[in-house]
């Protein structure tokens, strides 16, 4: 460990914090209306900015999934030499990421279908199927239920990651992140000149090379944690990383909101990055004690089923009953794909709910 920070329970943190983002994203899609509306009725619309990003979770899981998906390679458990090494990490990930995507895309095909002309239906079946959908930009946010996006990027990064594991064994991970950070940078810059809508998801500056960096930024804080090279002072960083996305959420809601250029989004993304980052350091140093409670960990642990299903469960109910009809009914869909899709064969259930 050489003089880096002591062990900490890194799965509890990366739950924790997992629980966060799926909290920010359910707010946003969920809450943010009537909390708007309310703070502005208030007279305290100065803190809409602290109620309109939540959003901003999917920067924050894109951050962690590299993190987890490199850390048994940084810690030297497994390896990636060679095209075996490759498969079976296709194996491993299609195995957690494929059973719920299809499940769910067959459940919003057969619910799509009464609506949908045949032609409609057979172009929606066949971009789900393939997942064609994140490589076409007029598909990108799927109709049916458009937080697919942001899956579908995850498994573009998927399919790169023995390539991008290999290059930084050949080249040095630091490289691949600075090559990563200005790519990545350059194509939301062209991005959203080429598109300056202020919501939703950008087919270049939120696809997977847009991006990379914040995967690649993960894998850089799972190898540092690893080696020991993350520092002692490195727990002081979660104020400073809290201030730093405070910063970005204050840039976003004036791109978004109130008429900012929408080319400020791009490097205000690598501020944002830069304060989760911090907030992943200073965890992982000892300052994520609240991280690891319970019920922040199952919300964390059940994030896909949360994240796949809450769109999809508001589109149906709101219109008829209300969010208070919704959430119990999205609490209910998620534990079951959670328990019976994602994790069917895991016998002891007690460690998917995190019960000790």
């Amino acid at each position: 460990m050489g003089g880096g920070i002591g062990r900490v329970d890194k799965i509890a943190v990366v739950n924790g914090l997992r629980g966060l983002a799926i909290l920010g994203v359910l707010f946003q899609h969920l809450g943010l209306p009537p909390a708007m509306a309310a703070l502005d009725a208030a007279g305290l619309s100065a803190l809409d900015p602290l109620v309109s990003n939540g959003w901003t979770g999917v920067n924050l899981f894109f951050i962690l999934s590299g993190f987890v998906l490199f850390l048994p390679y940084a810690a030297g458990r497994r390896t990636m030499a060679g095209w075996a090494d490759a498969r079976h990490f296709y194996g491993r990930r299609f195995l957690r990421l494929m059973p719920l995507y299809y499940f769910a895309a067959v459940v919003l095909l057969v619910l799509a279908g009464f609506q949908l002309s045949p032609a409609a239906f057979g172009e929606l079946a066949l971009d789900l199927a393939t997942v064609r959908f994140a490589l076409e930009p007029h598909h990108f946010g799927v109709a049916i239920n458009y937080p697919l996006w942001s899956i579908g990027v995850e498994i573009l990064f998927s399919l790169a990651f023995p390539l991008v594991v290999l290059v930084a064994a050949r080249i040095g991970l630091g490289r691949v992140l600075a090559l990563a950070l200005a790519g990545a940078l350059a194509l939301r810059l062209l991005g959203r000149a080429w598109d300056a809508h202020p919501l939703g998801p950008n087919f270049v500056a939120d696809n997977i090379f847009g991006r990379i960096d914040e995967f690649v930024l993960g894998m850089a804080l799972a190898h540092a944690y690893e080696a020991g090279r993350i520092p002692p002072w490195a727990r002081h960083l979660l104020l400073p990383g809290v201030a730093l996305v405070l910063l970005a959420w204050a840039g976003f809601y004036q791109c978004q909101y109130r008429g900012l250029s929408m080319l400020a989004m791009a490097p205000l993304n690598n501020v944002i990055d830069l304060g989760f980052a911090c907030v992943l350091a200073a965890s992982l140093g000892g300052r994520g004690g609240m991280l690891a409670a319970v019920p922040l960990q199952v919300a964390g642990m059940m994030c896909y089923s949360l994240y796949i299903w809450h769109v999809p469960v508001i589109d149906a109910v709101r219109p008829a009953q209300g969010l208070g009809a919704a959430l119990p009914l999205l609490l209910a869909l998620s534990l079951a794909s959670y328990r019976f899709v994602e994790f069917g064969r895991v016998a002891d259930w007690r460690a998917l709910f995190a019960w000790r």
